[in-house]
């Protein structure tokens, strides 16, 4: 799913590394804490903002939860047609 509707970019977040202008291109999503799911539209304009705790579990991720996320925020899910 993630390869089929989404491109994954990884941005670093360190303290010699703040990346100061991507985050306040997208929305100063250091708020949410990390790490930090940020979703983009076709155009690279930020739609979503989630922080990943509600899809952790244990020292890594819930995979069901993680492909609801997903598949919640790909492109048909969002497309007004399927809300008519």
């Amino acid at each position: 799913m993630l390869d089929s509707h989404y491109e994954l970019v990884k941005v670093n977040y360190s303290k010699e590394n703040k990346n100061k202008e991507i985050l306040a291109k997208y929305g100063f999503s250091q708020r949410f804490g990390f790490p930090v799911l940020v979703v983009l539209d076709e155009n690279g304009r930020r739609i979503h903002t989630q922080s990943t705790v509600c899809l952790e579990q244990d020292k890594g991720y819930n995979q069901k939860r993680v492909e609801e996320f997903l598949k919640n925020w790909r492109p048909e899910a969002l497309a007004p047609s399927g809300y008519e």
